[in-house]
């Protein structure tokens, strides 16, 4: 029997996926985790810090007594120098957000393996759940590469499939994300250990590339399909929130709608705000939608308690991208 492979895993320190691949790497008998590399120390990955159960890799990996590092600067020699004298065969990666570069890339024996939650070479780059649910994906996946010098653009060695129903919203996709990579994870590991892996190199012409959302990527527009601005929504759930304004400029932060439709009431100007017998409604360029929840106080309350979603108020209905 082959001895146990020594595995480094990087992960941000408040990670979700890096907490299981944590526990996993640990227990499992054909693994010899030398070490963690997380954040340093009062970073935090933005992914996590509004979920209600928090996780801390650092005091998870002093509890099972594996070495946790946390350097500022995670390509200076010395680190790296660091990392080759704990002699690795991978360097194992979940949900780092930082690039490592050459150097640190050539530490191990035989290679470092990233896990990507999407179906590269489609949704590189930053928050595929984002992007993802905002664009009604229903084609999911997990990928596990082989890192190479571009960003998420090395040879794929293994990919499960996530079938989607369309509707999640990006905190239900990234649960469904987290999960699967950690069984990727499990199935990956004997491959690793006898070195029977396949390398599957990404078509460059499949290849989509999105980068992290900027605070205006939340901001709703009305302008467009009742589709569309429910796949926004679902998109900023829980945090930060899809939002749109009033014209006296109060923000109103949407949580969750339905497409549920008024019987026999005309369609207004998008951003038209009605109460109607059934429930809250916006206008929409093609139909009205129902807004359920909102944000209000830092709590999920129904749409009707927020203070600015009056009968006849107009929400912004400004097109901010193609329709």
């Amino acid at each position: 029997m082959k001895p146990p492979i020594r595995v480094v895993l990087f992960s941000e320190v408040n990670s979700k996926l890096g907490a299981p691949f944590l526990d996993m790497l640990h227990g499992h008998p054909l693994v010899n985790l030398v070490a963690v590399v997380t954040s340093p120390v009062n970073r935090l990955c933005d992914y996590f810090t509004a979920d209600t159960e928090q996780v801390d890799l650092e005091q998870r990996g002093k509890n099972l007594g594996v070495p946790v590092l946390r350097p500022e600067k995670v390509n200076d020699p010395d680190f790296v120098q660091r990392i080759r004298d704990l002699e690795p065969d991978y360097l194992i990666v979940g949900n780092f957000q930082r690039i490592l570069k050459e150097d640190l890339l050539s530490t191990p024996k035989v290679t470092c393996v990233n896990f990507h939650p999407s179906a590269l070479p489609r949704y590189a780059g930053l928050a595929p759940f984002y992007w993802m649910v905002r664009n009604g994906e229903t084609d999911g996946a997990v990928t596990a590469i082989e890192m190479a010098a571009g960003l998420d653009t090395g040879p794929i060695l293994t990919q499960h499939r996530t079938p989607l129903t369309g509707r999640e919203t990006a905190l239900e996709l990234r649960t469904i994300q987290e999960r699967a990579n950690v069984l990727m994870l499990l199935d990956l590991i004997p491959q690793l250990v006898s070195g029977s892996f396949h390398r599957i190199p990404q078509d460059p012409s499949e290849r989509t590339y999105f980068t992290r959302p900027s605070e205006n990527e939340f901001r709703l527009d009305f302008a467009h399909s009742v589709h569309k601005v429910s796949c926004h929504i679902r998109a900023g759930y829980r945090n930060p929130g899809a939002f749109a304004e009033t014209p006296g400029g109060d923000r109103v932060t949407i949580l969750s709608s339905d497409d549920t439709t008024p019987a026999g009431v005309d369609l207004e100007p998008a951003g038209t705000v009605r109460q109607l017998e059934n429930g809250l409604f916006v206008a929409c360029r093609d139909g009205w939608l129902r807004l359920l929840t909102v944000e209000w106080g830092g709590s999920e309350v129904p749409a009707q308690a927020h203070r600015a979603l009056t009968d006849g108020t107009v929400l912004s209905a400004t097109v901010l991208e193609p329709a």
